[in-house]
């Protein structure tokens, strides 16, 4: 019964803190609003380790990776009356970071395979494999994703350490979701080839 008591009590305490977190954000945003140096400084340190580490995973330069936080960081300050829930913040930096990284490699990389037309029915849905061993390689992969097609890369990254859903990355990307699906099926199995080697 004890346990029961005290599981409820770390629970009711862990929403409190994540409350008052939220609430320490949304103060945060409002002197940015006014213009306190402090707190978007506050903010920046918050967020820019992550999202640095987001547009590195997208653009593989440690150096475009470092601008593109830089300039989506002045976007976002810059564009902060446009946000609407100040607890959103976290997600609306992070997609602004996302697309930047995005529009980034299409600008400057002319190196993109085309897909070839596919008979999507021909493309199976899930090979048999262990999903959580996939990622449990996580330095294997990221080594083995160097070596792929800029489009496979952004697609893997951006489904599998973003969380985005294909039809997220089909409308980021400006492509239909089911070249998504190819594309991420096939750097996938490239990814494995070469870890089974």
């Amino acid at each position: 019964m004890k346990r029961f008591e005290r599981l409820g009590y770390l629970i009711t305490e862990l929403k409190e803190q994540t409350r008052d977190l939220g609430q320490e954000e949304a103060d945060l945003i409002a002197r940015c609003r006014k213009g306190d140096i402090k707190s978007y400084e506050l903010l920046y340190n918050r967020y820019s380790h992550a999202m640095y580490h987001t547009c590195l995973r997208i653009v593989m330069n440690a150096a475009d990776a470092e601008d593109i936080l830089q300039e989506a960081f002045m976007e976002a300050f810059v564009s902060l009356d446009k946000l609407k829930n100040a607890a959103a913040f976290g997600g609306w930096v992070k997609r602004i970071m996302i697309n930047k990284s995005v529009n980034f490699v299409r600008r400057h990389r002319k190196n993109w395979l085309e897909i070839e037309d596919v008979e999507l029915t021909n493309i199976p849905e899930e090979q048999a494999f262990d999903e959580s061993e996939f990622r449990g390689k996580v330095d294997a992969i990221m080594e083995a994703m160097g070596t792929l097609p800029e489009k496979y890369r952004m697609v893997i990254n951006l489904h599998i350490f973003e969380q985005m859903s294909f039809e997220e990355i089909a409308s980021v990307m400006d492509t239909p979701s089911s070249t998504v699906r190819v594309q991420y099926l096939r750097g996938k199995q490239k990814i494995l080839d070469r870890l089974s080697k």
